[in-house]
């Protein structure tokens, strides 16, 4: 079961970070709307009764689903990115990536699969969106459960098609050294190079867990003047990427999940500081609660433990940091509880630009 749910404009920036924590084989997405100004009589939050039947849109694919986010294009219909099974009963544990396309309505569209591997595992993890509107989705690609894992870039064109102009009839797979990486973020710069961000594990006490750093050039070819081979595999203190992005002088920022940033040069070396720059290209992707600000600035969103019995992460604080990663004591966020009891329930709330809510 798929659903689909819209809201008036307020109520999509309380959602879009309920896209990315509803993964779940239940399926059920809190995604962003639909067509611009409708609902804005309705009461902030609430469902826009004009999209599907009173605000949501359920459509039945088969198999279990993992729903990573949702995209509002340019003639206002809406794509959702999601992995799920098809392959039947023959290959229970494969997956492949979809992308399921509604009218600004909430009609639907169709579905367009991508899968790296006959009978394997395509699993999303990170999504972009180029300028021209093709859709970038990265995520861990592998022949079967217990084969090798490599990264894989999916492109669809705003119809929802493969992009056969890039890479292998629209796929990428790359296989960085170490095992199971798997990607987190990605950005695509003004250029239309492309960064993926992402970790693999360790191998042994001598031979610890890396960030790695993929560059590629707009048709998926590797662009071989990044790193070695278009691929940097480094210590960083960051380990996954939650968010990336780019500087006017060509170098890069990765931001770890609690704040931690480290700047790449142009070239893939890993600075021993990280230098102020004009933003130009950033993405508020992945799995990581991260967003750049325009100057520079990023906001960080943790869970944190409020000390009382039997409670499980039923707080939330967010932090701002420069872009060197000093955190601003001039925004003040109060820790706030999800609920009440033991098994607190999820809600939300937005700050102003001070941290207030």
């Amino acid at each position: 079961m798929f659903k689909v749910l819209d809201t008036t404009r307020i109520g999509r920036r309380l959602l879009q970070p309920a896209a990315r924590m509803l993964r779940s084989a239940s399926a059920v997405a809190a995604l962003l709307g639909a067509a611009s100004g409708l609902g804005m009589a309705q009461t902030a939050g609430s469902p826009d009764t004009t999209f599907g039947a009173g605000g949501i849109v359920t459509t039945t694919l088969g198999g279990s689903l993992s729903t990573l986010t949702a995209i509002e294009q340019s003639n206002g219909d809406i794509a959702v990115v999601t992995g799920f099974n098809n392959e039947g009963a023959a290959n229970p544990n494969g997956e492949v990536f979809g992308l399921v396309r509604y009218t600004s309505s909430g009609t639907l569209i169709g579905t367009t699969t991508a899968s790296f591997f006959s009978g394997g595992i395509s699993s999303p993890s990170a999504v972009a969106v180029q300028s021209n509107g093709d859709i970038l989705v990265v995520g861990t690609a592998q022949t079967g459960i217990d084969a090798a894992q490599q990264f894989g870039i999916a492109r669809f064109k705003p119809n929802g098609q493969l992009d056969v102009t890039f890479g292998d009839g629209g796929l990428v797979t790359t296989a960085p050294s170490g095992p199971f990486p798997a990607p987190s973020a990605v950005i695509v710069q003004p250029n239309g190079q492309i960064l993926v961000g992402g970790f693999v594990n360790g191998s042994g006490v001598h031979k610890p867990g890396q960030t790695v750093v993929v560059r590629y050039n707009s048709n998926g070819s590797p662009d071989t003047t990044f790193g070695t081979g278009g691929i940097v595999e480094v210590q960083a203190g960051i380990a996954s990427p939650a968010a990336l992005a780019q500087l006017s002088n060509g170098s890069y920022l990765a931001l770890g999940g609690a704040g931690a940033v480290v700047e790449f040069s142009s070239t893939g070396v890993l600075q021993s500081a990280v230098t102020a720059g004009t933003l130009v290209a950033a993405i508020k992707s992945g799995s990581g609660a991260v967003l750049f600000q325009p100057n520079g600035d990023f906001v960080v969103a943790q869970a944190v433990h409020t000390g009382c019995v039997n409670c499980h992460d039923s707080a939330a604080k967010v932090s701002r940091f420069s872009e060197t990663g000093v955190v601003d004591s001039t925004f003040s966020s109060t820790s706030f509880t999800f609920g009440g009891n033991d098994q607190p329930s999820r809600r939300r709330s937005l700050f102003n630009r001070t941290g207030k809510s």
